[in-house]
């Protein structure tokens, strides 16, 4: 015979054990932070390669950028320092098969070197025409410069329905989060992932950033 108390189902003594509670993260959004051993060589080869190259009248990102230029002609930086396209196929390879496994060779389709000094904006967007955007790190002080933020994918036109302050931030709620990040890191992320970042404190952000598409 089964005792209850007052007010207790005959039945609900045993709920609790029946139950099994799960959350589940479904969909999470791959980030890939490479750091390179030989970056003091490579930096090296990219600022003597920025001594010999043109800060361009026009990049094409006007519209979401200020007080950022690019150095060099698009592509110019990878096609004469192989050691650095060498370095960003690496990168973008573990990438891959950390993450998507697309079963398929993956090259740089559009590369550029940008300088961001004082007050430089990088408005949030995302990279079309690529599976997978990439961010070389080559002068960046992680006291000084302006970390990159990511913003949560939206794919409805009707999130969020309702919107409600939450107790604590989690994995599931925060639509905006960076990660720490230091020079001589490339970063590779999917190309339709929103990211930017805030006024720039100080001069000389140094970034190589490159389209990645199938070969």
């Amino acid at each position: 015979m089964t005792t209850t108390t007052p007010n207790q189902h005959p039945l609900s003594d045993v709920l609790e054990d029946k139950i099994t509670n799960e959350t589940y993260g479904l969909f999470p959004t791959p980030i890939s932070k490479f750091s390179l051993h030989n970056h003091t060589e490579l930096k090296t080869q990219i600022l003597n390669w920025m001594g010999d190259s043109e800060i361009l009248p026009k990049s094409g990102r006007e519209s979401i950028t200020h007080n950022v230029v690019q150095v060099g002609k698009t592509n110019a930086l990878l096609n004469d320092l192989p050691d650095v396209a060498n370095a960003f196929t690496h990168a973008i390879a573990q990438h891959n098969d950390n993450s998507m496994h697309y079963d398929c060779s993956l090259a740089v389709n559009e590369s550029y070197l940008e300088l961001a000094n004082q007050d430089a904006i990088y408005a949030p967007h995302e990279v079309s025409n690529c599976l997978y955007h990439s961010i070389y790190l080559i002068n960046f002080d992680e006291k000084s410069h302006s970390y990159y933020k990511f913003r949560k994918c939206i794919g409805s036109n009707h999130y969020p329905i309702m919107q409600i302050n939450s107790k604590q931030l989690t994995q599931y709620n925060m639509t905006e989060a960076t990660f720490s990040m230091k020079e001589g890191d490339i970063i590779t992320f999917p190309s339709n992932l929103t990211f930017g970042f805030d006024s720039n404190p100080s001069n000389e952000r140094i970034t190589l950033s490159a389209n990645i598409v199938p070969a």
